[in-house]
């Protein structure tokens, strides 16, 4: 018997409950009288001897919204493929997240993280690609995947796309000549720059012998992969340059005024994040602020030197320009694809009122103009001409009956200018004729006759393979492959 026990058979009872009084009032603070702490046990001993009721009850309209917001995403995801395949949009066209269903738990991190918008869902509590031609290879899906349950793929099992030969550091089949951009099938500025760091590290990381050369590398191009690639050249203390057939910036330099380039910051050696007082970034911010990296760390920029052709003899690349014959040990293509846009191949699609590119709206007032192409360039340039203050008469013309490749928010906008009549948007249309003055337009329901000034045609642009081949560079067919995978 304990020395508490003894203690109590000894007490009268009063003084028992007066000494248990004295300790549950020790326990509580506020001096509560022996009744309200009965009280107060017995709601205790209530909620433990319930916990697991009480907790449910705490948390159902929790778990009840959580699981009202998943299949309402589960309902939008299927309607969002019934579309895709009822529009043929239900094949991705370039570098695109592929889902492995054995590895996806179904968390729901990745669908929240695209900046193109409802890009994938969750369906049958898996991810699912449910706007596969939105879909630009942006690759925050893959990151915010806890559970390496994504990869980036070039082409699916049943549509094949044709990639250069590239291994995961960018080097071709010809050792020592890179790709970085645009070129190796991958748009946008974030990805270019990761792939010309890389690009310039792994070049500079292989030494070679052999005769000398003027530079370690030479790099093709100013654009985002170029820049990024010289910042990296400059931190390693390499002997290097950049030729640039037009003007600092590439293919940059050539986009509309005021066009939003970025919206996710970017790494640069030396220089750290690209920080930016907005979140979207225009052309023209993203150029001052490469100028100021290009006149801080004095990189070497050569202007209007336009790549013809390379030969390699005892390691080192012999680089024909327009400013002469350059050496390098290595060489980073870097160029992009602007220069080949996708033509028509229609009769007069060489007038001077056919172009490929915008770069000055506000040259372009009171018109007729027709813009061809339902992705983002075409649909931005459909916006900067309907704009009211230029009084321009503008017709969007999109091959299918919805856009393809073509961001949310754009739409949205597009959307809101067709219905205040600045724009109108003629879904499965085609030209038919080009005309000095007029296109015939091919309808669903017939062809139709419009006035034309100027057409602007963005239907994409087509790989060099020919000249890239030419280079002894080899072209594989992706069927849902990551980079670096033999095809």
């Amino acid at each position: 018997m304990s020395h508490d026990e003894t203690l109590n058979t000894r007490l009268p009872t009063d003084r028992r409950v007066a000494k248990q009084t004295v300790t549950v009032m020790s326990f509580n603070s506020d001096a509560r009288t022996p009744i309200e702490n009965h009280g107060m046990k017995k709601i205790l001993a209530l909620v433990l001897n319930n916990f697991e009721l009480f907790l449910f009850l705490a948390l159902s309209p929790v778990v009840w919204a959580y699981y009202t917001s998943r299949n309402q995403q589960e309902k939008e995801g299927i309607k969002a493929i019934d579309k895709a395949v009822k529009t043929q949009t239900n094949e991705p066209l370039s570098l695109h997240p592929e889902i492995d269903p054995a590895l996806c738990a179904g968390c729901g991190a990745c669908t929240k993280v695209c900046p193109e918008g409802d890009i994938l869902k969750l369906v049958n509590h898996k991810a699912v690609l449910v706007a596969p031609t939105k879909c630009v290879g942006h690759g925050e899906c893959e990151q915010a995947c806890p559970f390496e349950a994504i990869s980036l793929v070039f082409g699916t099992k049943t549509r094949g796309q044709d990639i250069p030969r590239l291994n995961s550091n960018y080097e071709t089949n010809v050792p020592g000549l890179y790709i970085a951009g645009e070129l190796g099938g991958m748009g946008l500025i974030r990805n270019a720059v990761k792939q010309g760091i890389a690009a310039v590290e792994d070049a500079l990381a292989k030494k070679t012998g052999g005769p000398e050369a003027q530079f370690d590398v030479l790099i093709v191009g100013a654009g985002p992969a170029g820049v990024a690639g010289a910042m990296a050249a400059t931190a390693r203390k390499a002997k290097y340059a950049v030729i640039e057939q037009n003007s600092f910036g590439g293919t940059i330099a050539n986009f509309p005024r005021q066009k939003v380039v970025m919206s996710h910051p970017a790494v640069l050696p030396l220089a750290g994040v690209m920080k930016f007082a907005k979140n979207k970034v225009s052309k023209e911010e993203l150029l001052e602020y490469w100028g100021g990296l290009r006149s801080k760390y004095a990189l070497n920029i050569v202007e209007n030197a336009k790549f013809n052709a390379l030969t390699v003899s005892d390691g080192v690349f012999q680089v024909d320009t327009s400013r002469g014959v350059m050496t390098a040990k290595k060489v980073i293509l870097a160029m992009g694809v602007r220069g080949s846009p996708r033509r028509l191949g229609l009769p007069n699609e060489d007038l001077p009122k056919v172009t490929y590119n915008l770069l000055d709206p506000e040259q372009y007032q009171n018109c007729h103009v027709a813009v061809v192409g339902g992705g983002n360039a075409g649909v931005e340039a459909a916006q900067y001409l309907a704009k009211a203050q230029y009084k321009n008469k503008v017709t969007l013309l999109v091959r299918g009956a919805t856009f393809d490749r073509c961001n949310e928010e754009n739409q949205n906008i597009i959307n809101e200018m067709e219905k205040k009549g600045l724009v109108e948007i003629w879904y499965e249309s085609s030209i038919k004729e080009i005309q000095p003055d007029k296109l015939v337009i091919q309808r669903k329901d017939g062809s139709v006759e419009i006035p034309n000034n100027y057409l602007f045609v963005f239907a994409g642009a087509e790989m060099p393979h020919k000249f890239l081949m030419s280079l002894g560079i080899q072209i594989d067919k992706k069927f849902g492959e990551a980079l670096g995978k033999a095809g």
